[in-house]
């Protein structure tokens, strides 16, 4: 058969006006559907909506509940009784949802087999001439989804008449679904829950996905799961309302990795391997499982069911070290699944995974049970996802992709790379053979909104439903284009409601313009909460100041943008006032760097900065930030549960108590080397007459304890702590940990340009790497130095000839965030600063592809040098590679400390 296709209709329109048929262009282009059908064609006659309608059905529960919506949607939008007559004869709108035998009267409203064949199980014919409307459907399923159509175009009539038309429709993909991260962070409403499956439904989404770490309730452990939690009653009443939108609730509960939650109980110790993993060498980790994954796979009645075991970090760390030495990490990890996969089978349950550790260690696949559903995952922008999906087909197992609507940790989602990552992973699913899509919202840090994450979710019903076909890269980036703009324009009408002259889309698109705009941090939540304290490397200061004032200005303008167009807009007001929100907080984020100079040059020169400005700038972003706070508890509030949100306000509340603690902080800051081995730490506070006690053997500071009269030097490890004291006032404890060693405080000079992906990757400019201070398991915490994309050359100068035993440093390796291990350190010494001699090379000993949090230390091993000048050259890995899900682009470098002995 030759297939009109909407998408490119427009081509055939010459070849058909020859034929005697014409399809108006302006009018196909004002049809607004989402998600867009297979075939449409369109004629300049004109269904009249302006009378009552007469409908007939052939009555089933999902057929009265799918003609329910129709009639609903006729009175409500247009003001239009229907009455139900009992032959469609007399009817102006037909709906039937064939059975094996159509009744007679029936059949000559038909199409022809070969469409009704086209469509299959899911599918529908819809056609609107001038008289009669005739929605047919092989399935109560289809019927549904054809409805939703119907509803689509009545809420977009014009003068009451809908366009003659006809659609022959189908979904490319038969699962179709969205999986709402509910364990890092918001848990949602049941009510909201319910709002989401029927608003997604009328985008023909078919499943929903509740990403479960700890968060289903169990009174066999009732000392897991928070009480706000999920109940199994809570999944048995979702799923009987689910039904009648035709979409399933797929089970979900972790049961490998992501476990820190359950594992920080003392009580599930014996089933730890780390504090992420469980333990694949204890027989109770398996007593476990069969009774919590076996409860959890019950409380579902769907036979899929999805146990994660993606990110196993560090697997074979802690007390599964010795199987995972004796039998190898893959082997232990392909036992483990086939574990899980035979407590799920007594449950009746057809196994899902993540396919991330498989694809990365391919000899695992050969050893998963072979009814497995992989569910392929990537959440980058990629030309192709060929090379994360062809070792599951290859293989033959049935496989689903899983993009993302990469919302987490950011401000506001990230729009461009959620559409190309969902349109460009779903295109190559489809091409080899997908069952489906999982489009994942995740919570990162705990502070997403599902509110922030529409546009994404209903991107992905749009690609799943009708996917774009190119695929070179630059015809399919205009065709995502194309696709995009009409699916904009349908958007802002059925979703947002808006007038025809109004775009909340264009207004969403602006965060493009300001995750543009070079601030440390961008658009993510971090950026908001950075330390007023840690100041900005000399030479970023200028460039700070200019991009901050940039973000002010169009965050603020766009936050204002948002607050007047959602008084247009209907019922989805909440998504507006959550992006209004996330704007609100990105000004603010720049007005509190742009703060964070002032105090930069205040505490370099108390005379720079007027400290009655300063105050007075404080009490204004105090002031902002408690209203920031208020907002954020509504919005919250208006889709989840308490459980988080107070995790989530004591970021509020910790930035407030620093902008509080602004008379009396402590800044505790290495000073300059003395001479090898001992370093000048330096004290101070913004204003003058401020009374610093400190201790340097870990304890608190009290008024009693030593006074800081600016002189202060410390020669071995130690832990300064200090506090201020004015005016009665007590300030908080300041504290850092030195490492005190023979380049301490030396000037680092540094071929080599820090990230500016986040502030805190400076970890304070160049004397970073020679201030005693160590990094923690966080590579964010400020003490790591990140590099991406480039070698590192670092020169120390130790004022004098030094004997030199060792040098060392440590490098931080975590793949899921694109941080690498360097591919060797070299290691040099000169007496000039000119000529300088190879002294060690340390390559790297660990595997690129280690899963989990590595910390390695590189180190010249012993040396007998003596000399003024040290060089330390750091080989990149280079761009990340072909096995990365970033692959092709850059990898980070992080280091700490450099030690001389």
């Amino acid at each position: 058969m030759n297939k009109i296709i909407l998408k490119n209709k427009m081509r055939l329109v010459t070849g058909l006006i020859l034929f005697g048929f014409f399809f108006p262009k302006t009018q196909a282009q004002n049809i607004k559907l989402i998600p867009q059908p297979q075939e449409l064609i369109s004629s300049e006659a004109e269904f009249s909506l302006k009378n009552s309608q007469d409908l007939w059905v052939n009555s089933s529960k999902h057929n009265d509940f799918a003609l329910k919506q129709l009639k609903d949607e006729l009175s409500e939008q247009m003001g239009i009784s229907s009455e139900l007559v009992k032959s469609p004869k007399k009817a102006s709108i037909i709906l039937y949802a064939l059975d094996d035998n159509p009744d007679s009267k029936i059949k000559k409203y038909l199409p022809n087999s070969e469409k009704l064949q086209e469509i299959g199980e899911q599918g529908y014919w819809l056609k609107i001439e001038k008289d009669q409307i005739k929605l047919i459907a092989n399935t109560e399923k289809g019927l549904f989804y054809g409805v939703q159509t119907l509803r689509q175009l009545i809420q977009t009539a014009k003068n009451k008449s809908l366009p003659a038309l006809e659609i022959t429709d189908w979904p490319a993909l038969e699962y179709r679904g969205w999986m709402d991260d509910i364990s890092r962070g918001p848990i949602p409403t049941l009510e909201f829950t319910k709002d989401a499956i029927r608003k997604l439904s009328e985008y023909k989404l078919n499943f929903l996905n509740l990403y479960t770490e700890h968060t289903l309730r169990n009174e066999k452990f009732a000392d897991i799961a928070p009480l706000d939690s999920f109940t199994p009653e809570e999944i048995n009443e979702l799923e009987e309302f689910a039904a009648k939108y035709h979409v399933v609730l797929i089970g979900n509960q972790q049961a490998f990795g992501h476990m820190e939650e359950i594992l920080k109980n003392p009580f599930y110790d014996e089933i730890a391997d780390n504090k992420w993993n469980l333990n694949p060498g204890s027989p109770a980790t398996y007593e476990f499982l069969d009774e919590y994954l076996g409860d959890a796979a019950q409380a579902y009645d769907h036979p899929f069911f999805n146990i994660g075991a993606d990110e196993t970090d560090g697997l074979g760390s802690g007390k599964a070290k010795a199987l995972v030495d004796s039998l190898g990490m893959e082997a232990v990890y392909a036992m483990h699944i086939n574990k899980l996969d035979e407590i799920l089978k007594k449950h009746g349950k057809r196994t899902m995974m993540w396919g991330d550790i498989a694809v990365n260690h391919q000899e695992i696949i050969d050893r998963l049970p072979k009814d497995l559903i992989i569910l392929s995952w990537g959440y980058d922008p990629r030309d192709s996802f060929d090379k994360a999906i062809l070792p599951f087909k290859e293989s033959g197992f049935d496989f689903m992709v899983a993009p993302g609507v990469r919302s987490w940790s950011e401000i506001y989602p990230n729009l461009d790379v959620a559409v190309k990552n969902i349109a460009n992973y779903v295109r190559d699913g489809k091409e080899y053979g997908a069952m489906g899509m999982i489009n994942t919202a995740w919570d990162d840090d705990g502070e997403t909104l599902f509110n922030a994450n529409w546009h994404g979710i209903v991107w992905g019903a749009e690609m799943a439903w009708n996917p774009i076909e190119s695929q070179e890269e630059a015809r399919a980036k205009e065709e995502r284009a194309s696709r995009l703009s009409a699916f904009n324009k349908g958007f802002d009408k059925l979703f947002f409601e808006m007038p025809d002259d109004q775009s909340i889309m264009q207004s969403l698109n602006k965060f493009r313009e300001l995750r543009q705009i070079p601030v440390f941090g961008s658009m993510t939540n971090a950026s908001v909460w950075g330390s007023i304290f840690d100041f900005y490397p000399e030479e970023e200061v200028e460039k700070v100041a200019t991009t901050n004032k940039n973000m002010l200005k169009q965050a603020t303008a766009l936050a204002q943008e948002l607050k007047e167009k959602a008084k247009l807009a209907g019922e989805e007001k909440i998504a507006i006032e959550v992006a209004r929100n996330a704007a609100e907080r990105a000004a603010f984020a720049a007005k509190k760097n742009l703060f964070i100079l002032d105090l930069q040059k205040a505490h370099a020169n108390p005379e720079a900065v007027s400290k009655e400005r300063i105050k007075e700038t404080r009490n204004k972003l105090f002031k902002e930030l408690h209203h920031l706070k208020m907002d954020y508890i509504n919005i919250w509030k208006a889709e989840n549960r308490e459980y988080w949100l107070a995790e989530n306000l004591n970021k509020y509340d910790e930035t407030a108590r620093e902008l509080l603690d602004l008379e009396t902080h402590v800044f505790i800051d290495a000073g300059q080397a003395l001479r090898p081995g001992e370093m000048e730490i330096r004290l101070s506070t913004l204003y003058p007459d401020t009374e610093i006690r400190y201790t340097t053997n870990g304890g608190e500071p009290t008024k009693e304890s030593e006074l800081y009269d600016g002189s202060l030097s410390i020669t071995k490890n130690a832990e300064v702590k200090a506090k201020a004291f004015k005016d009665g006032q007590e300030g908080q404890i300041s504290a850092k940990y030195f490492n005190v060693h023979k380049a301490l405080g030396a000037k680092p000079q540094i071929k080599g340009r820090v990230s500016t992906a986040n502030p805190a990757y400076a970890a304070g400019g160049p004397g970073g790497l020679t201030d005693g201070l160590k990094g923690s398991e966080d590579f964010g915490d400020g003490r790591w130095q990140g590099y991406a994309g480039q070698d590192i050359e670092v020169v120390l100068d130790l004022k004098t000839k030094t004997e030199i035993n060792e040098i060392s440093a440590d490098f931080f390796q975590r793949l899921i965030s694109w941080i690498l291990l360097p591919e060797s350190v070299e290691f040099y010494v000169s007496n000039n600063g000119e000529n300088f001699k190879k002294v060690a090379v340390a390559q790297n000993p660990i595997d690129p592809q280690d899963q989990g949090l590595i910390i390695e230390n590189f180190s010249s091993g012993e040396l007998k040098e003596k000399a003024r000048y040290i060089k330390v050259i750091v080989k990149s890995m280079g761009p990340l590679p072909e096995w990365h899900t970033g692959a092709g682009k850059s990898s980070f470098i992080f280091l700490d400390e450099i030690i001389v002995k």
